[in-house]
């Protein structure tokens, strides 16, 4: 009876399943090393097929166990029952994973997880076919562990260490993180059917126009009428990690107030696929023009920045087609934060490394060089970015980003969490930071003027930006005629130090600025100091913005409670008060036109 107990991974169904873990095995070193590969296109976080990888590779070494204990002389399958469950488990795993990338039309994950149907039938039929031979066994006689006269005490007792430990050990490993990669995989689906893509995928090219991937832009009120004519489209930039359901409610009060309004999801936000990394601010931008061609829209263009998203509008001026660009409105944006507080606590190396960055960015470089101001944070930084990114296919990280009080749309809170939950957003936000979180500033550096320079060394101010261009909003006009104007200035411009004239709205929240450490909730002394100095030069900043980027420039200051928020106006009314925040931007935008068009006639 012992005769029949043979090895069979030599089998047609071993050999099968063999050559399935060997594919996973090599797939999930693969995987590991495409994903920390630079200079390549990207379209999916690879770890997800990573994880999917390594699930099938537990599941085909599970398999080639259960098949060589199967009738093996010296070996005995313990737990065949929860042998037969744990396969019947894991090929359910598999049909969910199976069927919850492929309606969110992830193919490659779903491909993947369709082949641990094999080893997860083998586990299943060899333990249910080894718990009738044990049957059969007990009846007549036979016991259950019988080990060879070949074999030493020592491997006996590691054949029996390893049939007892392994499948706990392995059962583990399997169900948890199989379990983990079902509850994204359904949630992945489900977020794609409750929540379909609000706007238009728009194919753009990158890398020297070698690579293409899309860019999601979504717009509002931007009709048959206004396509038709010449009327300003306000482009919406979010901050930095915010996809474009941030700043919804913005651009749809934006159109309530009669004015097309469109938001544009840079790489690997929203709904936009993650494009090419190392990430180059300016191609960023140079996408984003594109885009906006292609969608088309052929309207000028009011440029919208929050946070972040004010520098990537002072960059699209400059690297991108500025002269479609009729007025900027920046919302509580910074040159860089990071650098702003590191100078604000007269930290010894911060002036040192400003004055390389300024040194880097007189001469345009490919790629743009690495300058760290605190090895320490941003190194952090980037870890933590780049860890979530690795288990973000794991749902590890769906409980994050959760509470968003006073989300204004209230109705696509949903939506708006859902797109921080998918696989690619902590990707995102990874290549975006890109090491440092100065890249986007350092692009910028390229463009400053020698004027521009010379002003903010008089001030004594340590960061730098360029003046908006001389020759771009010379009219904040809907006719075609005065955008041809400015296009036919642009091409033949010569250098210049004329100030530009560009309608600019600097708005900035007042809780950003106010020193007051009781108003602010601290009550730590250093603390305290701290936030004193940061509050200073954030209002330093924003007095910088209004006498440097133009000579049609306002600062306002966002403060006190409307009728849509309840609460002291903070760094999150952008989408608390979008309604009233919308209005304000209108109304200070166009009267700075009017008054601009009135002095120049």
């Amino acid at each position: 009876m012992w005769y029949f107990r043979k090895h069979t991974v030599m089998s047609i169904p071993g050999l099968v399943v063999l050559a399935l873990t060997l594919a996973y095995v090599i797939a999930f070193f693969a995987y590991i090393g495409v994903a920390v590969k630079r200079g390549r296109l990207v379209t999916h976080n690879d770890f997800l097929y990573m994880w999917v990888a390594f699930v099938g590779a537990v599941l085909g070494l599970q398999a080639l166990f259960v098949i060589s204990a199967y009738r093996s002389s010296n070996r005995y399958l313990y737990w065949t029952p929860a042998w037969v469950i744990y396969g019947v488990l894991m090929g359910a795993f598999g049909v969910c994973v199976l069927g919850g990338y492929a309606a969110a039309h992830d193919t490659a994950a779903a491909v993947w997880a369709a082949f641990w149907l094999a080893p997860a039938t083998a586990i299943a039929v060899y333990a249910a076919k080894a718990r009738r031979g044990y049957a059969v066994d007990r009846v007549m006689g036979i016991p259950e562990f019988r080990p060879r006269l070949a074999d030493s005490r020592g491997m006996v007792l590691l054949y029996v260490a390893l049939d007892n430990a392994f499948p706990w050990v392995s059962w583990l490993l399997g169900v948890f993180f199989a379990l983990l990669l079902v509850i994204q995989a359904l949630a992945m689906a489900n977020d794609h059917r409750l929540y379909p893509q609000p706007g238009q995928l728009v194919p753009v090219q990158t890398n020297g126009g070698e690579d293409w991937y899309a860019l999601h832009v979504w717009c509002y009120g931007y009709d048959g009428a206004a396509q038709k004519g010449q009327e300003p489209v306000f482009v919406l930039l979010t901050d930095f990690g915010m996809p474009s359901t941030a700043m919804q409610g913005l651009a749809q009060g934006i159109a309530d107030n009669g004015h097309p309004a469109c938001i544009v999801d840079r790489p690997g936000y929203g709904w936009s696929e993650p494009g090419y990394w190392n990430q180059d601010p300016r191609d960023v931008v140079q996408s984003i023009g594109q885009a906006l061609e292609k969608y088309p829209i052929s309207n000028p263009l009011v440029l919208v920045g929050w946070g972040d998203g004010g520098v990537w509008a002072q960059l699209y001026m400059q690297a991108a087609d500025y002269t479609r660009v009729v007025g900027m409105v920046l919302l509580d944006t910074y040159p860089n934060n990071e650098i702003l507080q590191t100078y604000a606590l007269n930290r010894t190396t911060t002036l040192q490394n400003l004055r390389q960055l300024r040194s880097l960015g007189a001469v345009r470089s490919d790629p743009i060089p690495e300058v760290h101001f605190d090895r320490g944070l941003e190194r952090a930084a980037s870890r933590m970015f780049s860890n979530w990114r690795a288990v973000s296919p794991l749902a590890l990280h769906r409980a994050r980003n959760a509470k968003w009080p006073g989300f204004q749309p209230q109705a696509s809170l949903g939506m708006h969490r859902s797109r921080f939950r998918d696989n690619t957003h902590y990707q995102a936000k990874y290549f975006e930071y890109g090491g440092t979180g100065a890249k986007l500033y350092q692009a910028l550096l390229d463009y400053v003027s020698t004027s521009t320079e010379s002003l903010l060394v008089y001030h004594h101010w340590p960061l730098r930006w360029p003046a908006l261009r001389a020759e771009s909003g010379s009219a904040f006009s809907s006719s075609a005629a005065a955008l041809s104007r400015r296009q036919a200035a642009a091409a033949n411009q010569t250098a210049t130090v004329s100030p530009s004239t560009l309608p600019v709205v600097i708005i900035a929240s007042a809780a950003q600025l106010d020193s007051d450490c009781g108003a602010q909730g601290i009550s730590n002394k250093e603390d305290c100091t701290k936030w004193q100095a940061f509050a200073w030069f954030y209002y330093r900043q924003q007095i910088e913005y209004q006498q440097t980027l133009s000579q049609n420039a306002a600062l306002l200051a966002c403060s006190g409670a409307v009728a849509e928020d309840d609460q002291p106006c903070d760094v999150d009314f952008v989408w608390r008060r979008p309604q009233w925040l919308a209005a304000a931007i209108v109304k200070q935008l166009f009267s700075q036109a009017s008054a601009n068009s009135t002095s120049s006639s």
